[in-house]
């Protein structure tokens, strides 16, 4: 019975081989052991961070300085329907579509009358100083063209070049 329990105990040869007891790490200091290399990791990941987070990166391509004023003008309106329809706009419903058929321009300058197409609308009479659409308003009416105000944003709109009829010669 004795050789039983010194068998249990952890006496002879049924006692397997510690890895760590072989390092000189005794059971009571395993998880001190175990804490410094888990601070030792962690700290190497931190500075790994911080290395990564401070590097002063080049850019991929030139920075080029771009000028408050550019004096090239735009030759091609940019089209922002999508972008509007994107926020709930609808198509259509905010006079983004005007056309001018015909202007009856009187006495001062910039009253009168314009014929307008609204969003593909049939043409409609609209005197200078009338709200077309929700914040869009015929500012003035001139012999060839007409403003519109756009929520302070004025844009000019020309009668379309019309051709002579046939056997009507412009003069030279």
């Amino acid at each position: 019975m004795n050789r039983l329990v010194g068998m249990v105990r952890g006496a002879g040869p049924m006692v397997r081989d510690r890895p760590w007891e072989r390092i000189g790490i005794t059971g009571a200091n395993l998880p001190r052991a175990c804490t410094f290399v888990l601070v030792l990791a962690l700290a190497v990941t931190f500075t790994g961070w911080a290395l990564d987070f401070t590097a002063r990166r080049t850019p991929s391509e030139p920075v080029r300085p771009v000028t408050v004023g550019n004096p090239a003008a735009r030759t091609q309106a940019a089209d922002i329907a999508p972008v509007a329809f994107l926020f709930g706009a609808l198509p259509g419903a905010d006079g983004s579509d005007i056309k001018l058929v015909g202007v009856i321009s009187q006495g001062k300058q910039g009253e009168g009358t314009a014929l307008l197409a609204v969003d593909g609308r049939p043409a409609l009479a609209w005197r200078a100083g009338t709200e077309i659409a929700a914040g869009v308003t015929l500012a003035e009416v001139r012999a060839d063209h007409v403003l519109i105000n756009r929520s302070g944003t004025v844009q000019e709109i020309r009668l379309p070049a019309k051709a002579a009829p046939e056997g009507i010669d412009k003069a030279p």
